[in-house]
Order: structure tokens, then C-alpha cells, then sequence
């Protein structure tokens, strides 16, 4: 079951929307919000798997939400104007959908989901994933990963033999990952919880290298280590 969010001031828009989502059955409603201020309270206090995010709100913008979130859910744009499409896919968003919202154009981009969860799940289930690495495809032993570092269109692969770059996003590869192996501490940095060496203030040292650690996520990390 994937548990979303509906963020859109207008009440009408939501009420049409909830009404779609009732009938995904992949779908759970967890929450509604009418602003982007308060959908960002609303994901410190509980997680959520998608956001069905309007762009255009007063004082605080969709687009100004997706920035602010150091570990964002999936997010479905919705909005009356294509003009965003840029911005929106720069921000690595699974899917743009420009109102009025249809059920068909709903599923489409919920199944771009659940594939991106499938694909997930079998690289947790092998053990590895292939990357492309210029022209050859790499194999990764999960276990090797150290970290992931962000690189604007790349992802720099961390293991002890060697650092892969590959011509990916974050948000990809990170669904690709089981989610009980890996932590995005950062929004530019997906670590390997188990291979931590030492943690201080905000800094994490992963093979001798030094990894920012977010404020926001600290108090999960510290949550998911052994601490004694």
C-alpha cells in the first residue's frame, strides 16, 4: 500500500482529488493539507510514501516545500500550468500532471511508482544492483556500498576497492536500495547506516571520508544505530 499526502489550498481541487484517490487501490490517504507550510509540519511528524503536490500556493510554493525537504517522499506535481515542468524535473519528481486531474493519468504515474518499488525490491532480494558506467554495466555488491554521493546529473558510488560514477539521479537509485540498509542522511548523501566509523556534531566518517549529517536527520539516525 503506498500512504500519500494531498497538498493543494483549494478545497474543491482536494475534494476531487481525494475522490480519485479512493479509487486507486494502491493507494491510502494518510493526510490532507491546505498549504505548504502546513504539509511541511505534517512530514516531520509522520512519513509518507507520495505527495500529490499542488505548485502554486500562497506564501510557500510546492516547488519551495520539494526544496526545503532534506529526504522528500515521491512526489506527484499537480498544477494548472505546464510552465513548471523544468523546475519540477530538476527536482526529480516522479510525474507532472497538469489539471484537471484524470483517474487514467492518476494510475499512470502511481504505476511509475510501484515499478520503481518492484525494482527496489528485487535488487533487496539479489543482493546487488547494475549500474552503467560509461558503456559497461558494473556490477555492486549491496553489502560493498559505503555511501552515494550526489554529483548534479551523476551519483558517485562509494566501496572500499573503487568510487563508480554513474549518469543517474539520487531519487533513482535510492528506490532502487532496500530501505533497511540505507539512510539518506543528507540531500546530497545516501550512507550505509552499518559501515559508519564515527559520528561528530553533524559529520559523519565513512572509510576515512567525512560525510554532512542534517540536522533534520540526525535524530533519525540516532534512532536507527546501535547506540548505547
Amino acid at each position: 500500500m503506498i500512504e500519500c499526502v494531498i497538498i493543494d489550498d483549494n478545497p474543491m481541487a482536494r475534494t476531487a482529488l481525494r475522490n480519485l484517490v479512493r479509487q486507486v487501490k494502491s493507494l491510502e490517504l494518510i493526510g490532507e493539507c491546505e498549504s505548504a507550510m502546513d504539509a511541511y509540519e505534517f512530514l516531520q511528524r509522520k512519513k509518507a510514501d507520495l505527495l500529490l503536490l499542488d505548485v502554486e500556493m500562497p506564501d510557500m510554493s510546492g516547488l519551495e516545500l520539494l526544496r526545503s525537504l532534506d529526504n522528500p517522499p515521491a512526489v506527484i506535481l499537480i498544477t494548472s500550468k505546464s510552465d513548471y515542468a523544468v523546475d519540477a524535473f530538476g527536482l526529480k519528481v516522479l510525474d507532472y500532471i497538469v489539471k484537471p486531474v484524470t483517474l487514467a493519468r492518476l494510475l499512470q504515474a502511481v504505476d511509475r511508482l510501484a515499478e520503481s518499488r518492484h525494482t527496489a525490491r528485487s535488487a533487496e532480494h539479489s543482493g546487488y544492483i547494475f549500474v552503467r558506467e560509461e558503456n559497461t554495466l558494473v556490477r555492486i555488491d549491496l553489502e560493498d556500498i559505503l555511501y552515494l554521493e550526489a554529483m548534479g546529473d551523476y551519483v558517485r558510488i562509494a566501496t572500499p576497492q573503487k568510487k563508480h560514477t554513474v549518469h543517474q539521479t539520487m531519487k533513482n537509485l535510492l528506490d532502487k536500495l532496500p530501505a533497511d540498509r540505507f539512510f539518506r542522511c543528507h540531500r546530497s548523501y545516501i550512507i550505509a547506516p552499518d559501515k559508519i566509523e564515527s559520528i561528530a556534531d553533524n559529520m559523519i566518517v565513512i572509510n576515512k571520508d567525512v560525510i554532512p549529517l542534517s540536522e533534520t536527520n540526525k535524530k533519525e539516525l540516532m534512532d536507527r544505530i546501535n547506540l548505547i
